[in-house]
């Protein structure tokens, strides 16, 4: 009798506990409310990707039938995560993954998502409405002055030499150096820059080295407007590994690693101006001291 209850005691501590493992996750689990699966997973995957969200089907988004949903059509962990099935990540998918984004495409058209150029698509012979996007995309709507975080929304690995150095220059120290240049242009507003020329005028104007409130900016060096920029050529092997031993030195002094970076020895075409004998830089620093 004793043992007979003994057993029936270890039986349903068993059962429970399988109960339990359905119940919280875990391989196996069919369920779809987020929280049992939030209570381990308290990072990564609602900041990846939302949960408990209603979608409706759009040109860009359409969730297969074979992805549940809730009852009222909200998406929740097991929308993507098949617990019964073999995939390292449980994916719910037939098809292998090679990509991340292979996985998102099942639901996401990836024509909506291809990259988009706003420097090409400014220079273009499109219509102006449809150039007005590519104003919008880097400055915003009201066109404010925030010339950094224009540029490193996209460019986040694209460092160089000499960048930590201009960027983080003190103003007095810059103003000490382009005082009474004439291809230095100082401004504190985009009104400065007149963005209102026809394309005629536009194509017209001459480059210069822009200051931004007395600081240096990515468009000090750089203008990503291609009706007046000017190309900077690939450079040699040679030039290659010297830039990418002085940034690596400059990074390790920055306690960053180089192979957080990728270098870029093809050439850029948007240059304030011409990179060749040293054009650029002497607008600011004399000749005697590069040497």
């Amino acid at each position: 009798m004793r043992k007979g209850l003994i057993g029936l005691v270890i039986a349903g501590i068993v059962l429970s506990g399988n109960a339990l493992a359905g119940e919280c996750g875990g391989k196996g689990y069919t369920g779809r409310d987020t929280g049992f699966c939030l209570k381990c997973h308290t990072s990564g995957c609602p900041v990846l990707h939302p949960v408990d969200v209603k979608i409706r089907d759009t040109e860009c988004i359409r969730v297969p039938a074979s992805f549940p949903r809730t009852w009222d059509g909200k998406l929740t962990c097991t929308t993507c995560h098949d617990m019964t099935g073999s995939n390292e990540n449980f994916l719910r998918t037939k098809k292998p993954i090679k990509e991340r984004y292979d996985f998102c495409f099942q639901c996401h058209n990836p024509e909506c998502y291809k990259k988009f150029n706003p420097h090409e698509t400014i220079s273009s012979d499109l219509s102006w409405d449809k150039r007005k996007k590519a104003c919008i995309y880097c400055h915003g709507f009201g066109a404010k002055l925030e010339a950094y975080k224009a540029c490193v929304g996209c460019h986040t690995k694209t460092p160089h030499v000499g960048a930590p150095e201009h960027l983080m220059a003190k103003p007095e120290k810059v103003k000490k150096l382009t005082k009474g240049k004439s291809e230095v242009v100082e401004i504190t507003s985009m009104k400065d820059l007149k963005p209102e020329l026809d394309e005629k005028t536009l194509k017209n104007r001459k480059p210069k080295v822009i200051l931004v409130k007395g600081r240096i900016e990515c468009i000090t060096c750089h203008n990503p407007h291609p009706q007046i920029a000017i190309p900077a050529p690939p450079e040699s092997s040679e030039w290659a590994k010297v830039e990418k031993a002085d940034l690596d030195y400059k990074l390790r002094k920055l306690n960053m690693e180089l192979n957080r970076f990728k270098l870029n020895t093809k050439g850029v075409k948007l240059m304030a101006k011409n990179l060749k004998d040293g054009k650029l830089c002497q607008v600011c620093h004399s000749i005697n001291s590069l040497k």
